[in-house]
């Protein structure tokens, strides 16, 4: 009976360590860094119930106290009734935020964080932020991690599917990233713009259509996203995926510079100019090709 007791207790406190977050742990640790307009609805509902940990908080932060970390173990995917992760190649791990309509200019910004032995799934993608819009239910832009590094990809569903390269895994792997992102998402092409930073450097500066005129609004979502998985399988021979761990923090969204990074900062960020683009082509490649970054004048997108 005694050893009975002791087994339970052991149980009891495993599964207590081991206690998945509840999601309002992840939002008080979000509103905490001050996230302005950028108020999240829920974990995402394709997250796998079988998750190991897949959304908790931790102490590594660069913004305030907390982070949000993400982890996305082999098999870990979810379905619901008119969608299947598990039977359409994909695995994710994310948070999902409320539906908005797309009227007005928004600023956005996150900081991300590569651990120096995070696993790839290249050829694989991994989206890590994404925008939707719905009725139709379309992408319209995600950040990815590639080949080639960090990648901003104005997606096929919406645009000309395209990936600029943002910053190269040398630098990526092991420290915080800056992103900050800048659309009014108008589907007018003499209206529309979007303005990437990273780091406080202006990457992208791109004029013309932002969004399509079907489906007023749209909605995010980040974390860990990975489509395609049967690529990595296949060139990497194993049925079995790697540990995937991310790092967010600072995440927010404000309808203006000023608000989102203050004055003296914003004066920074909205006098710079970019002259040219690295981009990446995707070939589903098991390493990066030669020539697969290729650089152009950035008025290539205009």
């Amino acid at each position: 009976m005694k050893i009975f007791f002791i087994l339970l207790f052991g149980f009891m406190c495993s599964n207590h360590t081991f206690a998945k977050t509840k999601f309002s742990e992840v939002e008080k640790a979000l509103k905490e860094d001050g996230y302005g307009k950028a108020i999240p609805k829920s974990f995402h509902i394709l997250n796998s119930p079988k998750a190991v940990n897949p959304v908790s908080v931790s102490d590594f932060s660069i913004v305030g106290k907390k982070s949000i970390r993400f982890e996305s173990n082999n098999g870990e995917c979810g379905k619901e009734p008119n969608w299947n992760d598990c039977t359409n190649d994909r695995e994710r791990t994310e948070l999902y935020y409320h539906k908005k309509l797309w009227k007005k200019e928004r600023w956005y910004r996150f900081y991300i964080y590569f651990p120096k032995d995070y696993n790839s799934v290249a050829p694989a993608k991994m989206s890590l932020i994404q925008w939707k819009r719905h009725n139709p239910s379309k992408v319209l832009v995600m950040f990815q991690h590639m080949h080639a590094g960090l990648t901003f990809n104005r997606n096929g569903d919406s645009f000309k599917n395209s990936y600029i390269v943002l910053k190269r895994n040398e630098e990526l792997i092991g420290n915080w990233t800056e992103i900050i992102f800048n659309t009014n998402w108008h589907p007018k092409s003499e209206k529309g713009f979007m303005k990437v930073w990273i780091d406080g450097k202006l990457k992208i500066d791109f004029k013309g259509i932002s969004n399509t005129k079907r489906g007023t609004e749209l909605s995010l979502r980040y974390g860990l996203y990975s489509s395609f998985i049967s690529r990595y399988k296949s060139a990497f021979e194993t049925q079995t995926m790697p540990q995937r761990i991310i790092f967010f923090d600072g995440v927010k969204e404000e309808n203006s510079c000023e608000k989102l990074v203050g004055s003296d900062q914003c004066q920074k960020l909205v006098s710079q100019t970019v002259n040219e683009y690295e981009f990446f082509r995707y070939s589903g490649a098991k390493k990066l090709e030669i020539n697969a970054i290729r650089r152009f004048p950035s008025s290539i997108l205009e």
